[in-house]
């Protein structure tokens, strides 16, 4: 009998709760609403924890409500329910696993703790079928990994960042431009009419560390251009910028292939900057067996977490059991930076 989970999403900054219908084989996503606190957070030039938090404590009761509405169903209909625990804002994260853990004590229902980070990669399993193993490629603000993932459940680390992540740079990038927040989408957006071949910003190669990148160095670089240059055309410095941060992604991927003995793998692109545009063609060239998340599953959303549950029925937690869940801000320690 298919199972039907609604799904929590509260990492960070977007709110969202989702009910998916299915099993470990297939979903079908029944109804997705978000809501995100971007408006609000823009004039404070990012992410500030607790009124992330806030918002989803105001937000989270109404989405339950919308999400059950718009799949017709009531939460009597609900056989188990799926939340991010890790990692993310640990206010943001408990506001989520508090609510879904107040939902399974009033309807005595299992509940699944999520890793955020693995759910990113497998909502490609959402639209399109990619065998196991396969090198996944995951970019978002917070994190940017390598992994070869063998099984909806098993993920292991080839390649990471040193310091920021990929999304970081965008959009701290941005904010010295004079984009605001978030800036990514307005890098992407000015950078398509503009050369990225008009200036030049460091590519991230460590050569003597394979998979291995850093992203705080292009940051400091725009912010000492702009310096410099204030009157720059801007859709060139975008496009110039964009171009160093999606070489740097791309080389390091094909390093990671080359040392594992990985090159037949298929790859897989998920997470928020997954859904640039210049990522997206230059993947697509270097990597003719490459996948890209949809859109609409790439940024943090509750169709990611219910659909991962669904493919790993052995992590839900019984009843009363998952009372006792908690939640971890972070789930892979960054590397030192000299080992």
């Amino acid at each position: 009998m298919p199972r039907l989970v609604l799904g929590i999403e509260t990492s960070c900054d977007d709110t969202s709760v989702a009910v998916l219908s299915g099993d470990e084989n297939n979903s079908t996503v029944v109804s997705l609403v978000s809501l995100t606190s971007e408006a609000m957070l823009a004039k404070w030039g990012g992410v500030v924890p607790e009124i992330a938090a806030r918002e989803h404590v105001k937000a989270i009761a109404p989405l339950v409500q919308i999400a059950l509405s718009e799949a017709k169903i009531s939460i009597n209909d609900i056989t188990d329910i799926a939340v991010t625990s890790a990692p993310g804002l640990i206010g943001a994260l408990l506001t989520g696993l508090h609510a879904a853990k107040t939902l399974a004590w009033v309807h005595e229902i299992p509940v699944t703790p999520v890793p955020h980070l693995w759910a990113h990669l497998e909502a490609i399993q959402l639209t399109a079928k990619v065998s196991y193993p396969y090198l996944g490629l995951l970019v978002s603000g917070g994190h940017t990994l390598i992994l070869k993932a063998s099984s909806p459940s098993e993920f292991e680390v080839l390649g990471q960042t040193l310091d920021d992540a990929a999304g970081e740079a965008f959009d701290k990038g941005g904010k010295i431009m004079g984009l605001g927040y978030p800036a990514g989408r307005k890098i992407d957006e000015l950078a398509k009419t503009g050369n990225p071949d008009r200036y030049s910003f460091p590519v991230s190669l460590l050569k003597d560390r394979p998979g291995k990148m850093s992203f705080s160095g292009i940051k400091t670089s725009i912010r000492v251009f702009m310096e410099k240059n204030p009157t720059a055309h801007l859709p060139d410095v975008c496009a110039s910028y964009q171009h160093a941060i999606v070489q740097t992604l791309a080389i390091k991927v094909q390093e990671v292939r080359k040392l594992h003995q990985l090159g037949d793998l298929p790859i897989v692109v998920g997470g928020g900057v997954a859904c640039n545009s210049a990522l997206r063609e230059t993947f697509t060239r270097k990597f003719p067996e490459v996948h890209f998340v949809e859109p609409k599953f790439c940024t943090d959303n509750a169709a990611m977490i219910a659909h991962w549950a669904l493919r790993n029925p052995t992590a839900m937690v019984a009843f009363p059991a998952c009372l006792s869940l908690d939640a971890k801000s972070r789930m892979i320690e960054k590397p030192v930076p000299h080992a």
